[in-house]
This record gives C-alpha cells, sequence and structure tokens, in this order.
C-alpha cells in the first residue's frame, strides 16, 4: 500500500503531513498540482506570495524532514479553457467560453484535481490518501471512504488548531497574513476584498485580466456570479473606499479598532 499526501500547501494539508511525520503514519510522498493561467508564458495560477513561498520554503523544509513533494500539472491551463471554442450547433457555438462559471469551476476540476487523481491511478489499487480535513469539517468527512483519510479527523485537529500546528512549524504559508485561504487569484469566488489585494498588489495580473474582459465573442462575460470584470472593480472601488474611511478613523481614533 502507497500513501499520499495531497497538499494545496494551505493550513489544512500542511498539518496532515506533520501530522503524519509526528505520528509516524506511512507517507511516500506529497502530491501538489500547480495551477496554470498561461503556460505558454509561465504564468502560475496560484496567488504569487503563496507558490514563491511553496518552492523557496515549504518544500525545502518538508524535504529536510524526510518528505519529498511531487509537483504535478495539468495539460491544460486557463488559458485554454478560456479560448476553447464551443462545439455542436446551439446558440452559443463558435462563441469562446470565457470567463469560468464561479461555484462550478471547470479549472478547479481539470487543472488541480484531475492531475492528482491520474497519479494515483497510474501507482495502482493500492493507494491511499490523506485529505486535509479538519475535526470540525463533519459534511466534507462524511464524503470520505476508505481510500481517502482525514489525519486532522483521527488526531482530532480543528481548523484552528491544524493553523496552530503550522505556525509552530514555521510552515504557515504567508497567505493567512491577509487572507482566510488560498486558491488561484483569478478564483472566480474570491471574496472582494482577495481580489481588492490582487488588483492592489498585482496589477499586471489584473490587466491579465482586463484584457481577457475586452475579448469579442464570448459566452461567458461574467467574472464572479454573473457580473462583468467592469462590475467587480466597481465594488473593489468601494470596498478601498470604506477601508481607507476606516484607517482615517482609527487614525484618529485608535480605540475603535476594538468595535
Amino acid at each position: 500500500m502507497k500513501y499520499f499526501a495531497s497538499c494545496s500547501f494551505g493550513k489544512d494539508s500542511i498539518a496532515t503531513v506533520l501530522l503524519a511525520i509526528q505520528h509516524k503514519e506511512p507517507l511516500d510522498g506529497i502530491l501538489f498540482t500547480e495551477v496554470m493561467f498561461d503556460a505558454s508564458r509561465n504564468i502560475s495560477g496560484e496567488i504569487p506570495e503563496h507558490i514563491t513561498w511553496i518552492k523557496n520554503t515549504a518544500i525545502p523544509k518538508l524535504e529536510s524532514m524526510g518528505v519529498k513533494t511531487q509537483i504535478l500539472h495539468s495539460d491544460r491551463d486557463y488559458m485554454y479553457f478560456f479560448k476553447n471554442a464551443v462545439g455542436g450547433g446551439g446558440k452559443h457555438a463558435g462563441k469562446l467560453y470565457g470567463f469560468p462559471l464561479a461555484g462550478k469551476c471547470v479549472i478547479n476540476r481539470d487543472c488541480k484535481v484531475k492531475p492528482i487523481k491520474q497519479y494515483l491511478r497510474n501507482m495502482g489499487k493500492n493507494v491511499t490518501e490523506y485529505i486535509g480535513i479538519a475535526a470540525d469539517e463533519p459534511k466534507r468527512l462524511q464524503r470520505l471512504n476508505d481510500r481517502k483519510i482525514s489525519l486532522l479527523s483521527k488526531y482530532g485537529y480543528t481548523e484552528e488548531m491544524a493553523k496552530e500546528l503550522c505556525r509552530k512549524h514555521n510552515l504557515l504559508s504567508p497567505i493567512y497574513d491577509t487572507d482566510t485561504r488560498g486558491g488561484c487569484w483569478f478564483c472566480p469566488n474570491a471574496k472582494i476584498s482577495s481580489l481588492s489585494r490582487l488588483r492592489k498588489l498585482h496589477p499586471d495580473y489584473w490587466q491579465e485580466l482586463e484584457a481577457l474582459s475586452h475579448t469579442p465573442n464570448l459566452c461567458s462575460y461574467g467574472f464572479r456570479y454573473g457580473q462583468t470584470l467592469q462590475e467587480v472593480s466597481a465594488k473593489i472601488d468601494k470596498y478601498d473606499e470604506r477601508q481607507n474611511i476606516r484607517e482615517r478613523q482609527l487614525s484618529l481614533f485608535p480605540e475603535l479598532e476594538h468595535y
């Protein structure tokens, strides 16, 4: 039997690896899929701070602890799906698919999950996968089977406990300095606060999305839950304005920070 940890390098999956090491659970390696935005230009789809930390800090440290990471890539990227033409004879035939739908993101399915499934399938039937699902996520735990195991549940680790375990070992991603989760920087499910940080810290990536939003003949111009990128950008403007007002208030009345 082979044992692999599917790892996004978020707190839950890193804590899973740490628990495997701590409790001497069998572990043959870590599987990480790097989603690509545009493979031809080597533009990763991972949040820049996160992927840099993964490759320069997390992977070397885990290797020093005796666990190697296999970085997987799909043969398709975001641009493939965006610019793929609709076939058949329907009303959208010939149009480009455009922005992926929120809630049912094909990028997550085909560019992130599928490569790991293919890797494990190639390993044969005697494979067990460690999944980073915390003890306080009962609905997600119910969907596991005997080939998918949660070590966090086994050892009674909640999401907050997983985060603290990562922090203890200096293996907590910098994404948690400013956000509650990771994911792709172009994620259609992202919060406005996350998209605000992207636009502010990585304007070149936002410009990539701006350019795509003007592509003619798309099926979907809805970047986030049916809203165009320009509509989302207007929401970000309002969010930033509220944040700026809040910051000015706190500079005048520091005691408001607790309210």
